[in-house]
């Protein structure tokens, strides 16, 4: 799994067809602005959970996550 830290208004792409850029919200939340094609689903992790009814594997738990 790939760990970055962003500032506001960086950006990452995913292969050729998405970029996914970082706008803080507040100092615990971020916003997110995603370019990709119309046809690729993005789904909110606990909207895939919902109707999935679990937790894609290879996940890091955030709370397991911060740094000490």
């Amino acid at each position: 799994m790939l760990f970055l830290q962003m500032k506001e208004g960086e950006y990452l792409t995913i292969g050729e067809d998405i970029v996914i850029q970082v706008f803080p919200d507040s100092s615990t939340s971020a916003r997110l602005a995603i370019k990709a094609p119309k046809e690729l689903a993005i789904l909110r992790g606990e909207v895939r959970e919902r109707n999935e009814g679990q937790r894609p594997k290879g996940l890091v738990d955030p709370i397991a996550a911060k740094p000490q």
